[in-house]
């Protein structure tokens, strides 16, 4: 047997074992893939959460925007918010809306909030029973309608 000569069929000495890298990738990518695999699921779920929370924000920006200027009512403000947000993210949205008082110089604010709670956030997401919480966003918006 040369060199070069296979090992099958005898036992490797101590010199010949540390130089045999035969199954060494196999090693490395049981030790790896996990660690990466967890890292791809937080990445994607921190990703699924900012653009839950950026379309959210649109919304409510859109409906204190509607109800500060005067061509939304309250109802059509929140049915469209929570409509909207729903059917982008599918899932479940709640909206709260503070309007401005009327003849109230102090209270000219419109306020809206909305809010996907922490249950339905982790059917977004693979790690979204993680954030505490849920996603929420409020607009508020100067009323200018009499």
């Amino acid at each position: 047997m040369g060199s070069g000569a296979s090992f099958r069929g005898r036992a490797l000495g101590n010199r010949q074992f540390g130089r045999d890298r035969r199954g060494v990738s196999a090693v490395e990518f049981a030790l790896v893939a996990p660690l990466m695999l967890y890292m791809g699921g937080v990445f994607f779920s921190l990703g699924m959460s900012l653009h839950a929370h950026n379309t959210i924000s649109m919304y409510a920006r859109e409906a204190a925007r509607g109800l500060a200027v005067g061509y939304m009512t309250e109802a059509e403000a929140k049915q469209f918010a929570e409509t909207r947000a729903r059917n982008d993210l599918k899932v479940a949205v709640s909206a709260s809306i503070d309007p401005a008082t009327k003849g109230d110089a102090n209270d000219r604010d419109v306020v809206v909030t909305l809010t996907i709670a922490p249950a339905e956030i982790a059917k977004l997401t693979p790690f979204g029973n993680w954030v505490p919480g849920g996603v929420r966003s409020q607009a508020v918006m100067r009323s200018i309608a009499p």
